[in-house]
C-alpha cells in the first residue's frame, strides 16, 4: 500500500517457497481523515477539512522451489474531500508496487525483498499546493514518480500455535514530480504476532512505526528550493485482527487500525480509527517435498516428528524410549524436523502446522492416529489402548 494512505491492512502471503505456488488477494481498507494535528498537539480546523479513504488493494503473488517469490499490488480506490460547504471525490488506481522476495533457510525464517513502486496513479500537483489543501497534501491516491523499496522480514515459532512476526521496509522516490515536487524517503517498522486460538481460527496484532521525510519544492519567491510545511512526521499504530481459515488455502482476515501516536511537521490531516478486511488464496502447482517413505514393518508404526527447540518434543521423545522396551510389537521411527518450516524440512503431515505430531500406522503402514499439540503428549497411553484391542 501507499504509505502515504496508512491503512494498513495486515496480510500474509503464506506461500510454500520449497515448491511452485501461486496466490492472490483482494483487501479493502476504510480510513477518515478528520483532525488537524500540529506536532504531537491537535489544531483548529475552521474549515471542516476531511478525507474519507476507501481503498482496495488487488495481490498476486508466486513462489518457485527456491525460496524466490513475485508479488503485484495494485491499489483502487476513491477519496472524498469535503471542505466549508464543498465536497468533491477522486476515484482512480493508485501506484503500482513489484516485488521480489528471496527466502533463507535459516533457524529464524528470513526473507529479503526488492521492489519498485510505478507511477500508475492519478497525481495532483503539490508544489505551491495550488490543487489541493496544504494539510492534506500526502493524502493521495498516486505520487507521480517511480519509488525504489527494500524490505526485510523475519517469523519464528514459538510452541506450536504461536509465531512472532517482523518487517523493517524503506523506500523513496527515484525523481521529482512533474511540478518539481519532491518526496522525501519513508521508513516502516512492523512487529507483532499470529496465534492460533482454535483450528483455523487465528488472532493476530501489528505494531507499526512509520517514518516519512520531509519533502521540498520551488521556492516561488527567492529562488532554489525550500523545505514544503506539512510534509513529514512519524506515526505508531496498533493493528488487531482475526483471520479465518474458510477450507485449505482461504483465508479471511478483518481487523482495526488504532494510531496510538503522531508527530507530525506543520499542519497536517491525520487518520482516525481504520477498518480493514481481506480475502486471500494459495494454490500449490506441485506436489510438496515429503519425508522418506516409511516402509510397512509388519508392525504397528509410531512416527515421532521432532525438533532440538520443541521443548514438548523432548517430552514425547522421552516417553516413547522408555515405552520401547515393552512394546516389541511397536517401531518407533523419528523424524528430525528441526529445519521446520524451511525448505529443506521434511514435510510435516497434511494439514498439521507445527510441532509437536506424532503419526501412528498399523501394520500395512495406513494411519490410525494423528497426534498434534497436546494430543501428541499422550501417544503412550494412546498406543497402549490400541495394543489393548484385538
Amino acid at each position: 500500500m501507499n504509505p502515504s494512505l496508512p491503512g494498513g491492512a495486515t496480510a500474509s502471503t503464506d506461500l510454500d517457497d520449497d515448491r511452485w505456488s501461486v496466490g492472490g488477494r483482494v483487501g479493502y481498507t476504510y480510513v477518515p481523515y478528520a483532525r488537524l494535528q500540529q506536532g504531537t498537539s491537535d489544531a483548529p480546523n475552521p474549515s471542516g477539512l476531511g478525507i474519507q479513504v476507501q481503498l482496495a488493494t488487488i495481490q498476486t503473488y508466486a513462489a518457485a522451489p527456491t525460496g524466490t517469490s513475485f508479488d503485484l499490488q495494485l491499489p483502487i480506490g476513491s477519496l472524498a474531500t469535503r471542505m466549508l460547504d464543498t465536497e468533491r471525490t477522486d476515484r482512480g488506481t493508485g501506484d503500482l508496487e513489484l516485488r521480489v522476495r528471496q527466502a533463507f533457510r535459516l533457524p529464524v525464517r528470513l526473507g529479503a525483498t526488492l521492489g519498485a513502486v510505478l507511477p500508475t496513479g492519478d497525481y495532483a500537483g503539490r508544489s505551491g499546493a495550488a490543487n489541493l489543501p496544504p494539510e492534506a497534501s500526502t493524502v493521495t491516491l498516486g505520487r507521480g514518480v517511480p519509488w525504489w523499496l527494500v524490505e526485510l522480514d523475519a517469523r519464528r515459532m514459538f510452541g506450536t500455535r504461536t509465531t512472532a512476526l517482523a518487517q523493517l521496509s524503506a523506500r523513496g522516490p527515484l525523481a521529482q514530480t512533474h511540478d518539481e515536487f519532491a518526496w522525501g524517503p519513508e521508513a516502516r517498522l512492523s512487529a507483532g504476532a499470529q496465534v492460533i486460538v482454535i483450528p483455523r481460527l487465528s488472532a493476530l496484532a501489528m505494531i507499526d512505526l512509520q517514518w516519512r521525510g520531509r519533502a521540498s519544492e520551488p521556492d516561488p519567491f527567492a529562488g532554489g528550493r525550500v523545505e514544503s510545511a506539512n510534509v513529514g512526521g512519524w506515526q505508531w499504530t496498533l493493528s488487531p485482527a482475526v483471520a479465518v481459515e474458510l477450507v485449505p488455502g482461504l483465508a479471511v482476515t478483518a481487523g482495526v487500525r488504532a494510531v496510538l501516536h503522531n508527530d507530525v511537521v506543520g499542519n497536517q490531516l491525520v487518520p482516525g480509527l481504520g477498518v480493514f478486511a481481506s480475502v486471500s488464496y494459495t494454490r500449490a502447482l506441485t506436489p510438496p517435498r515429503l519425508a522418506a517413505p516409511i516402509v510397512p514393518t509388519g508392525k504397528r508404526t509410531v512416527v515421532d516428528y521432532w525438533a532440538s527447540w520443541c521443548k514438548p518434543c523432548e517430552e514425547i521423545s522421552a516417553a516413547l524410549e522408555q515405552a520401547a522396551a515393552r512394546w516389541p510389537d511397536v517401531t518407533i521411527i523419528r523424524v528430525d524436523a528441526s529445519s521446520w518450516p524451511d525448505a529443506g524440512a521434511p514435510r510435516l503431515p497434511a494439514g498439521v502446522q507445527g510441532l509437536p505430531v506424532v503419526e501412528i500406522l498399523d501394520k500395512n503402514g495406513a494411519r490410525e492416529k494423528l497426534l498434534i499439540g497436546d494430543d501428541a503428549k499422550r501417544v503412550v497411553e494412546i498406543v497402549d489402548q490400541l495394543r489393548a484391542t484385538p
